[in-house]
């Protein structure tokens, strides 16, 4: 990458990163090499060569205006102006640079939670929040990028110090040591308030996903939490939550305040120490006016870097709060990939899952229990979401490759994310036309003013959750899996839209596997086998008929259902 051009994001492969947060804080900022050194190099001397300008002023005071000399007058000032300039367009390259380095980190930061996400998959749930995921893309993100871009002034304000001390011990040891000293007392009185600061952040940050991730529990089921009347209750809870936010938020502001006054306290009393007894060193003869104009345009110059320093420092604490919640997204397990994996079976082989009993062969079958979370584990493990010792075929699940595993079997989840774009983008596929019309979502097709060249939002917020459900339930057919697994697959439809899509589906599926999760008895008379289960266990399988004649607590399970 040219140092003049922005980087091109987001990357190919963001790479394989520390979970640890300063490990990985640092992995971030020099992810590019060549482009951090440069931005270094640049706080040099846009931020560095700022505090030590002040040398010129010596020379110009004794050597042009004490003498006389108009020459050498003209020749200091023409050397300010020079260093003026330098440091002016050294800002500018800075601020570029910087920005693209900021960026840098935050894409890859979003990537590689994206990635993991991906990877995760159902898992996800099992080990986090909705709302800790989201912190990390809304508040995280940004606060790493803050905090790398802030490593650049904090590198060109130390510089700037060392340099004004070292010009001052040249010029008197007592000015040197005494900004010396001032710095590192300063340095030693904010260390614990520093230290307080990034304890009470974690908390703050904790917090909002906590607040965050109720806020997304609200949302999600808005319609059905008004329609139990629990609504109320909801409210009151992510109220108690935002007022726990709200007061670690002040437990952020005494450390926050003390430090923002000694950076803008602590430099002004230094500034006075030093104009005292520079005075008295010329009053004394030690120093010369010159000198002394100097050493008050030095201190005076570091006001700048220590407050930068002291907001710098806050910052780099955010950062390292949010990189250590980046961490631990990145440090959840995910399935881990056979060492020598076998490739599946022939086509139409029978799945099963030896931990429930349910073995699935070409054709419908329906999963009829009062228990959907069991079901949903027992196609988990079918789907190789969870650990298992379910078998395709002959093939053990853990040993085939995830690629081909998640191109064979698919599990179609009724409550999946819709992303945005084209209707035919959104269901994709090679006919999605074809598979709209088997999930019997034609009208959402009608209603749209461009068909299946309407836009869909984020989630089809404007749809309604039936309308929604189809949807999901079209994209799950045109990917064409040869295994598909559904949870619940028409439960916020009416009946006269479940028979038309129990009709379509079957006929759009023949010949391969589907299975799905339901006691609805148009899908129980339309499935060539059902399976009865109860405490997670296949208790009977066969027809419907059979079942009801056979089975009276099969039978009590779909008279409720009707009821």
């Amino acid at each position: 990458m040219s140092l003049l051009r922005a980087p091109e994001l987001p990357v190919d492969d963001p790479g394989r990163p520390p979970v640890t947060s300063w490990r990985l804080f640092t992995w971030l900022a020099t992810r590019r090499k060549g482009l951090a050194a440069a931005v270094l190099v640049s706080a040099v001397f846009s931020l560095g060569l700022v505090p030590v300008m002040p040398i010129f002023l010596t020379g110009a005071v004794d050597d042009g205006l004490a003498q006389r000399d108009w020459g050498a007058l003209l020749v200091w000032a023409g050397a300010l102006t020079l260093a003026g300039s330098v440091a002016a367009v050294s800002i500018v390259l800075h601020h570029r640079l910087t920005v693209w380095w900021r960026h840098d980190a935050q894409y890859r930061v979003l990537q590689l939670a994206t990635r993991k996400t991906a990877r995760l998959g159902s898992r996800l749930r099992r080990h986090t929040t909705t709302g800790s995921v989201v912190s990390v893309g809304v508040t995280d993100v940004v606060s790493i990028g803050r905090a790398i871009e802030s490593l650049a002034p904090t590198v060109g304000c130390v510089t700037g110090i060392v340099a004004v001390a070292v010009l001052l011990i040249g010029m008197s040891a007592v000015l040197g040591l005494t900004v010396f000293i001032g710095v590192i007392a300063v340095a030693a009185i904010t260390g614990p308030m520093l230290r307080r600061l990034q304890t009470r952040y974690g908390a703050f940050r904790s917090d909002i996903g906590r607040v965050t991730e109720r806020a997304a529990d609200i949302v999600a089921g808005l319609r059905v939490l008004r329609g139990v009347g629990g609504e109320d209750r909801f409210n009151a809870a992510y109220r108690q939550d935002s007022q726990r936010l709200k007061r670690s938020g002040f437990g952020l502001a005494a450390p926050g305040a003390w430090i923002d006054a000694i950076s803008e306290g602590a430099p002004a009393i230094l500034l006075g120490a030093v104009v005292w007894m520079s005075a008295r060193l010329v009053a004394s003869g030690d120093i010369t006016v010159g000198q002394m104009v100097a050493a008050f345009g030095y201190t005076a110059a570091l006001l700048m870097p220590v407050r930068w320093l002291m907001g710098t420092a806050m910052t780099i604490i955010q950062g390292e709060v949010a990189c250590a919640k980046v961490g631990e997204l990145l440090a959840l397990p995910e399935r881990a990939a056979p060492r020598d994996p076998l490739p599946g079976p022939e086509t139409g082989a029978e799945l099963h899952d030896p931990d429930s009993g349910l073995s699935l062969a070409p054709g419908l079958t329906a999963v009829a229990t009062s228990d959907t979370d069991a079901a949903a584990a027992i196609f988990d493990r079918l789907a190789g979401l969870e650990p298992s010792a379910a078998v395709f075929g002959p093939i053990p699940l853990a040993r085939m490759a995830s690629d081909e595993l998640r191109r064979r079997i698919l599990p179609g989840d009724h409550d999946a994310y819709l992303f945005a774009g084209a209707l035919t983008a959104v269901v994709g596929g090679r006919d999605p036309e074809a598979a709209i019309a088997a999930a019997a979502a034609e009208d959402i097709v009608d209603a749209l003013p461009d068909g299946l060249a309407a836009e869909i939002d984020n989630q089809a917020r404007t749809l309604s959750g039936g309308q929604r459900q189809r949807l999901r339930l079209a994209r799950a057919l045109a990917a064409e899996p040869e295994v598909l697994l559904l949870l619940e697959p028409t439960s916020a439809v009416d009946s006269h839209t479940e028979a038309r899509i129990t009709e379509r589906l079957t006929e759009f599926r023949h010949g391969r596997t589907t299975a799905l999760v339901s006691a609805s008895p148009l899908w129980l008379g339309r499935a060539d086998q059902v399976a009865f289960v109860q405490d997670g266990k296949v208790a009977a399988t066969g027809t419907h008929a059979e079942l009801l004649a056979s089975r009276p607590d099969y039978r009590a399970l779909v008279n409720r259902e009707l009821s």
